[in-house]
């Protein structure tokens, strides 16, 4: 009886130190997380055995710099992946599990380099892999801990003096830097599938466009649709290549004709009529078109919703002259001034000085960062954005920018600046490799109506048997257009060396929305005879097709 009341009261007891062992586990586990995710290294660990032969040990666990570094969702992580998944192709694949098994037979450590895969580009990083094989007291194998670091980074690493340990001010700059890559990773992905979306729609309603000239009403609406496509489209792409550190050269920029388009799009549909002028022989002005776009369609709305009766803003351009002392951050000399002013409620004095920074929002539904944007493309193109408001009377906005030298007076804008690209006709083969069900069904109609014999695939694997059958044949396809992202186990880039390997010939065009203008030269360099960046026109998916088609005869 006392031993039954014993062991009932120590129940309780036993439960609370039970609780109370998991709760310090689980602090203890998010401390180890934390910790990890500060490694500028991608941190990997993986299953002791493979449970399926062609993917290799699962993922276990993974850091947020090895999320970042594989292009994956920072939040979802690498949990459940194969690690022969995260390898660029199968002799990476090989190498990597070598040097498993030498980490164990090593009883340790062992150190490889294979190309790491992009989960969201396709694109391989060459990378340093340092295996660990981690045994318990019995020297039982119980996983396998990776760390991975690009090739570069860890050549930099390599050839520099040891640092010293990072205080703790370095390490939030660290954890702040890693949040930055994070979410230019994710960036970068959600630019790739964002292309992917209207590449299907750019085609249709491009080629649409211009079988439909004798409606011209029908042909001016449909127009207007398309000359958003063609910015989101610039937009897109200025985010892929802002997320790869990449950042777009600034050329003479035609601001009556970039005007007039992001004024008519950012004003459709809207109860408030916005009036655009503009100096007769205004200057260019050194800009990134794509960014200043932006910035006046971010004005232009902001007016907007500021007057939600109705009513009028203007947008105009002029020539401005900076004189020999400067005005503030303006340099001496010739500029452009584009003054966007609304009639709408103004903003209160006490809220102006804090207009631009990034955590400042006078709308419930706001987050600010709409102006602080503006400020710093403004910025960053040598220019200055400046606001002036009264209450119940209206804002106006002033963005300068340095004029482009010996610019004056600027062409009138024609219909043939946004109109979609004339379509071309021709003869051939073309052979269409996209894992894009509807973008590979769309072009497969736009080239078989402009005269072509089209083939499609979704996948590397079919593409290679697709274009050997018809190599033995003696009918190869005249133009392959070849997507970055497959399905299955090839990538873009490995299906066109399989195919250059069986034919030298062959000319591959590499069609993706994450191919920049600075490498596509690289691509060029591995055998690919053109680039078609993502989402394109059915008139530069013909353009193309042909000019690649005629370029050269088989001997």
């Amino acid at each position: 009886m006392t031993s039954s009341l014993s062991t009932s009261s120590a129940t309780p007891a036993a439960f609370a130190e039970l609780e109370q062992g998991l709760e310090h586990l689980k602090v203890a586990n998010y401390y180890l997380r934390v910790a990890l995710d500060q490694v500028a290294d991608g941190v990997v660990i993986v299953e002791s055995e493979a449970s399926d032969a062609k993917s290799g040990q699962k993922v276990l666990f993974s850091n947020a710099a090895a999320a970042m570094l594989a292009g994956a969702d920072p939040e979802a992580g690498l949990r459940g992946l194969g690690l022969n998944d995260l390898v660029a192709n199968v002799k990476d694949a090989a190498t990597l599990q070598q040097s498993l098994r030498l980490a164990v037979d090593q009883g340790g450590c062992h150190e490889c380099e294979c190309q790491l895969q992009s989960l969201r580009t396709q694109t391989p990083v060459p990378s340093k892999w340092r295996v660990r094989a981690v045994f318990n007291s019995m020297r039982k194998l119980l996983n396998f801990t990776i760390l991975i670091s690009p090739a570069q980074a860890a050549a930099t690493t390599a050839s520099s003096k040891p640092e010293p340990k990072p205080a703790a001010d370095d390490l939030d700059a660290q954890s702040a830097q890693m949040r930055k890559d994070n979410l230019a990773a994710l960036a970068q992905g959600i630019a790739h599938d964002v292309n992917n979306l209207l590449g299907p729609v750019t085609v249709r309603l491009s080629a649409l466009i211009q079988q439909v000239q004798e409606h011209p009403a029908l042909a001016q609406e449909l127009q207007l649709v398309f000359a958003g496509l063609k910015r989101a489209k610039q937009f897109t792409s200025q985010v892929v290549t802002a997320s790869k550190s990449s950042p777009r050269k600034l050329e003479p920029t035609d601001i009556v004709s970039l005007m007039r388009d992001t004024v008519e799009f950012a004003g459709a549909g809207s109860n408030v009529h916005v009036c655009v002028r503009n100096d007769e022989n205004l200057r260019q002005a050194i800009a990134d078109p794509v960014k200043l776009s932006q910035v006046l369609q971010n004005l232009v709305m902001n007016g907007i919703q500021a007057m939600p009766h109705g009513g009028y803003m203007d947008v105009q351009a002029a020539n401005h002259l900076v004189g020999p002392a400067g005005d503030g951050k303006l340099k001496p000399g010739k500029h452009v001034h584009i003054i966007v002013r609304d009639r709408g409620c103004g903003i209160a004095r006490e809220n102006l000085d804090r207009l631009f920074r990034e955590s400042f929002t006078t709308k419930a539904d706001g987050n600010g960062i709409g102006l602080t944007t503006c400020k710093r493309f403004v910025d960053e193109m040598g220019g200055d954005i400046r606001v002036t408001s009264t209450p119940n009377i209206g804002t106006e906005f002033s963005v300068f920018l340095p004029a482009a030298a010996g610019s004056g007076g600027t062409r009138p804008l024609t219909p043939a600046d946004s109109a979609p690209v004339p379509l071309k006709h021709g003869k051939g083969k073309v052979l269409i490799v996209d894992d894009e069900d509807d973008l590979r069904k769309v072009a497969h109609m736009i080239l078989t109506r402009c005269g072509y014999e089209v083939v499609q695939c979704d996948n590397g694997q079919d593409a290679v048997r697709i274009y050997q059958s018809l190599f033995r044949t003696g009918t190869p396809p005249d133009v392959v257009l070849m997507d970055l992202t497959l399905r299955g186990g090839m990538n873009g880039t490995e299906t066109a060396a399989e195919i250059l390997h069986l034919d030298p010939e062959a000319r591959i065009v590499c069609t993706s929305g994450s191919v920049t203008e600075e490498v596509q030269m690289i691509f060029l360099e591995r055998g690919f005879v053109g680039v078609l960046p993502k989402p394109y026109e059915a008139g530069e998916l013909t353009q193309v097709v042909h000019r690649v088609a005629t370029m050269m005869k088989r001997h």
